[in-house]
């Protein structure tokens, strides 16, 4: 494989961010099609989003279906079945888990996806692929599909209502695009130009980051919808996203995602989100990387942001 071989697939086919973003849906999709959706979606996901879902939620004829497993074989394959045949589109509604498996059912049905996050913890709604994991939870590969995500609708206010902690994993999550694209891709002038695009993003979304996501925190404890607010929530989302599709396997995961991918083994750290111990990995690759400058900037940061520094903090106990 060349260094040249990239393939680029910069986001979904349609995007949008906005308060009455949901209402678009009908934009896309005919009634036809919406009453022979498939809804998939979490308990708190629902919760957090019915005051916001559009009219064609309450088709009778849509098939809804509660999601409580993982990405798993097992888990979709059910889905596949719950859904039942003659489907026009499969409409996502929860987190990174459950966005991923409507993914792999939307490629299974043969139909459109759209994405509707209900919290900002991941780039799940834009990029088109699905991680896997075991059914006892355990993080497995990923998957690359052939097509992009189909439609993203961001509702800001459903975020902003949902747990902090989901917002502040996603910002660990996110800042992994900077620190690992500059080990997976050391000299990026030998590279394309997308890929150095995707680095140049995720140095800017990482600039983001570092600058508002303190101002970000605050501003949903206090349940105000801000600029700083949606910023650090789209580069979360869409940055992320846009970052890993511009570089593929030069922004995509290194050591980073390789220590998260080892605590998930740990049943301690189930309780600890995916970014939050994609965070702790960026501290851990640092460190070997010999790149104590980084460390102090980013522990620094990690301090006023509440994110974990020690593995203790994770409940991992090397004694």
């Amino acid at each position: 494989m060349s260094n040249s071989d990239i393939r680029v697939v910069p986001g979904p086919a349609n995007y949008f961010s906005h308060p009455g973003s949901l209402e678009r849906l009908s934009d896309f999709f005919n009634a036809d099609q919406l009453s022979r959706a498939v809804w998939v979606y979490g308990e708190r996901a629902l919760a957090g989003a019915e005051p916001f879902l559009p009219a064609a939620f309450h088709l009778p004829e849509a098939k809804k279906i509660l999601f409580t497993g993982h990405c798993s074989e097992r888990d979709v394959a059910g889905l596949v079945q719950a859904s039942g045949d003659d489907r026009a589109v499969v409409i996502g509604v929860g987190g990174g888990a459950l966005l991923d498996s409507a993914k792999v059912l939307a490629r299974r049905l043969g139909v459109p996806l759209v994405a509707i996050p209900t919290i900002a913890a991941t780039c799940a709604a834009w990029t088109p692929l699905s991680v896997w994991y075991s059914d006892a939870g355990q993080a497995l590969n990923f998957e690359l599909f052939d097509d992009a995500n189909f439609l993203v609708l961001v509702e800001p206010r459903i975020i902003l209502n949902a747990p902090a902690e989901y917002l502040l994993a996603g910002i660990g999550d996110t800042l992994a695009k900077w620190y690992e694209a500059v080990v997976l891709a050391p000299q990026p002038e030998a590279l394309p130009l997308t890929v150095r695009l995707g680095i140049n993003g995720a140095q800017a979304i990482r600039d983001v980051l570092l600058a508002s996501s303190e101002t970000a925190l605050a501003d949903q404890r206090r349940g105000d919808l801000t600029q700083a607010f949606r910023d650090v929530v789209e580069a979360i989302i869409a940055g992320g996203g846009m970052v890993g599709g511009l570089g593929e396997r030069y922004t995509r995961v290194a050591a980073a995602h390789a220590v998260h991918n080892g605590l998930t083994v740990l049943p301690q750290t189930d309780k600890f989100l995916h970014g939050t111990k994609v965070a702790y990995g960026i501290l851990v690759q640092s460190a070997l990387l010999g790149q104590d400058d980084v460390l102090a900037q980013l522990v620094q940061a990690y301090q006023h942001f509440n994110l974990p520094t020690t593995l203790a903090a994770l409940e991992v106990d090397i004694n």
